[in-house]
């Protein structure tokens, strides 16, 4: 039986008599009935604590930090957060609206980017695509004149939401030439990017979902655009996700279908 297993076993580690014969078979002393029922407390208490463990895990509570860039948090987070706090009141949430990457630390951690550049042994599951074109005010053309080619269009003052100075351009599906440029302005919001555009600053590659025909742009060298950008939620590969993260992701997930991609585009 499991008692005459478990008092065998503690004979043997503690030298003590628990165990006796009588006919044939095994039964237990008196100590042997006192260790028993302080085994049997022990593992009664045991499985409590690991049944409230499985009971804390499967509850939605406790905080997480979402980390994304402004405009993302405009377009269809804030719809999709600001709903699961509403269905989980037992969540807290600690939202980082910025440009600059925040690679997760905790298995609490949330990330938007597009660069997954030091994100190693990190989840990255593809969120939505953007798909960009040139733009620049009339203005900043006429001022420059009509631009041509790849090579003049290279040339000009460039407004950037990063870093990267090589573009890949492509003419419908196939990569023609990789652009270097030189960035004038460096902003790290794309509605700021818009912006400085309308006002004659430069040249940009914008996405065609922040650009619409009431602003004062149009499109440059309209055969070209840039390489498809791909969006990830990033987050800590871990067996046991907390609750909370795993449906927040999931509701990420399903919400960024109500970003509409543009069907035709109107400058």
């Amino acid at each position: 039986s499991t008692m005459s297993r478990r008092l065998s076993a503690l004979e043997q580690r503690l030298n003590i008599r628990l165990l006796e014969k009588k006919g044939r078979e095994l039964v237990a002393t008196q100590s042997g009935l006192q260790a028993f029922e302080v085994l049997q407390s022990g593992m009664e208490s045991i499985e409590s604590g690991f049944g409230q463990m499985v009971s804390d895990t499967q509850q939605v509570s406790g905080k997480i930090k979402l980390a994304l860039p402004h405009n993302f948090y405009c377009a269809f987070v804030g719809d999709v957060v600001e709903q699961f706090l509403v269905d989980y009141p037992n969540v807290s949430l600690d939202l980082v609206l910025s440009q600059e990457q925040a690679v997760p630390q905790t298995d609490r951690d949330l990330l938007i980017t597009f660069d997954l550049a030091e994100m190693n042994d990190m989840i990255a599951r593809p969120l939505f695509t953007a798909r960009h074109a040139f733009f620049a005010s009339p203005e900043y053309i006429k001022r420059v004149g009509n631009v041509k080619d790849l090579q003049q269009l290279s040339k000009l003052d460039w407004v950037s939401v990063d870093h990267a100075l090589d573009i890949s351009v492509y003419e419908q599906e196939r990569l023609v030439d990789v652009m270097t440029v030189k960035p004038k302005l460096i902003v790290n919001d794309i509605l700021a990017v818009c912006g400085a555009v309308e006002k004659g600053l430069g040249v940009a590659s914008l996405p065609f979902r922040h650009v619409h025909e009431g602003m004062n742009i149009v499109r440059v060298l309209p055969q070209y655009q840039r390489s498809v950008r791909q969006a990830y939620l990033v987050y800590k590969q871990r067996r046991y996700q907390p609750k909370a993260l795993t449906l927040l992701v999931e509701r990420l997930m399903s919400g960024v279908e109500k970003m509409q991609e543009p069907t035709h585009f109107t400058v």
